[in-house]
């Protein structure tokens, strides 16, 4: 069964791709899930299992077609509702609230400048130093300078910082401007440098994730407006973007470098294990995870961190860890996540719910427009089946945050249509 799902999400990708007549947002999901297929097949065919975060090894390695079928078939629900937004049908995105927006651009950018502030002193010495002894530091629970500079500030300051998650939200907003509005280039470059402060801050844990996630969803923007960037902005963004590009990749290797290459296979396996491991780990929480154990810690993480007073935190995952009898904090795919958590019948609601919920923010299929507030909803959701190949993205309560924020403007926005009409 090894081979079923790469089978299953090329045809997939090439039926949407064929369907739209074009390279757009679900297609792009697809092509995600076929390359994990792929680097699955290499890992298991490579001798990779058994190392760099795979819980089967090779003694104990089942790939049955009931969960393989599972797996695919809760993808594919998830991924369904992004397939109804047509890239050639959608001649534009209309302006909401406009000054709402601006104000919103302008409260991100100051969360970045917190950010940038926390950083400045320690950034130059970490990328200088062994990568290898301040990603360790993490694990063990160790502050960073960062944070523990964080814990000087004013409490309202401290809170604020939580926000720093939703400054991803600023790369949407940069392209729609680019697009559609053409706002001073001082103020595009800004919201550019606040839409990487969670990758410059994941630089104090010599993290990759981050960076990672932010090139998926530039891929996304690409994608999502590739038909209203204009030849003059694909040029700048040639020039501008290859030497970032570069400066990015440099920092991926050199982590990756410091973390894994004295590992067998060196950097180039780990990064296999690491991107191809989804469905190797979901096949293992199908044979071994206790479903009586429901932890749902991840999938609702407010509720949990500010009445319950839970966090999905290294001594939670440890705890959960013991309780499983294997090491939980792995890349398993966000279905993955949610079987874990929540039992197959849970993860199942949690999927139907979601299906529903991005339908009712897209409305119908072949749209011509659609407003600047549903495109923010659009992108914070269509982030769970990306970045989902490896984990749900919104298992932190701070990451939360982003959805009380777009309900805000996407509620502001339907209310004031609501007037007009």
């Amino acid at each position: 069964m090894i081979f079923f799902p790469f089978i299953y999400f090329l045809i997939l990708t090439i039926f949407w791709w064929k369907k739209h007549h074009s390279f757009d947002v679900c297609v792009y999901m697809s092509l995600l899930y076929t390359i994990t297929s792929a680097l699955a097949i290499i890992i298991v065919l490579g001798d990779m299992l058994g190392g760099g975060g795979i819980l089967f090894d090779y003694t104990d390695a089942k790939f049955e077609f009931l969960p393989t079928l599972v797996y695919c078939i809760m993808l594919t629900i998830t991924m369904l509702p992004f397939s109804m937004i047509y890239g050639k049908k959608l001649k534009r995105i209309t302006p909401t609230y406009d000054m709402l927006l601006t104000l919103f651009s302008f409260f991100l950018i100051g969360i970045a400048l917190i950010n940038l502030y926390l950083v400045a002193d320690s950034t130059a010495e970490i990328l200088s130093g062994d990568l290898s002894t301040v990603r360790n530091d993490h694990y063990e629970g160790l502050r960073s300078p960062a944070q523990i500079k964080a814990e000087s500030m004013p409490a309202i300051i401290r809170f604020l910082y939580y926000f720093n998650d939703s400054t991803i939200l600023a790369l949407p907003i940069l392209f729609y401007y680019i697009c559609f509005e053409h706002k001073p280039w001082w103020f595009n470059l800004s919201l550019f440098i606040t839409s990487i402060s969670m990758p410059i801050a994941g630089i104090q844990m010599a993290d990759r994730t981050e960076l990672v996630f932010y090139s998926m969803m530039f891929v996304f923007c690409i994608v999502f407006f590739k038909n209203y960037i204009s030849r003059k902005m694909k040029r700048l963004f040639y020039i501008v973007g290859i030497p970032i590009a570069a400066i990015f990749l440099i920092y991926f290797i050199a982590v990756s470098d410091a973390r894994f290459s004295e590992r067998e296979g060196g950097a180039i396996t780990s990064g296999v294990q690491y991107a191809g491991q989804g469905y190797l780990n979901f096949c293992f929480f199908w044979e071994n995870a206790k479903s009586d154990l429901i932890s749902a810690e991840r999938e609702f993480p407010l509720i949990h961190h500010y009445v319950l007073k839970v966090d999905s935190d290294t001594e939670r995952r440890a705890v959960r860890a013991g309780q499983q009898g294997f090491f939980i904090s792995v890349f398993a795919s966000f279905f993955g996540d949610l079987l874990l958590d929540l039992s197959l019948i849970g993860a199942i609601v949690w999927v139907l719910v979601f299906f529903l919920f991005t339908c009712l923010i897209i409305k119908q299929s072949h749209r011509e427009d659609i407003n600047v507030a549903e495109m923010l909803f659009i992108f914070m959701l269509a982030a769970v089946p990306i970045f989902g190949v490896f984990y749900y993205r919104y298992y932190s309560f701070h990451a939360t945050f982003e959805f009380i924020l777009i309900s805000v403007i996407y509620i502001i926005t339907r209310i004031k249509y609501l007037i007009k009409e």
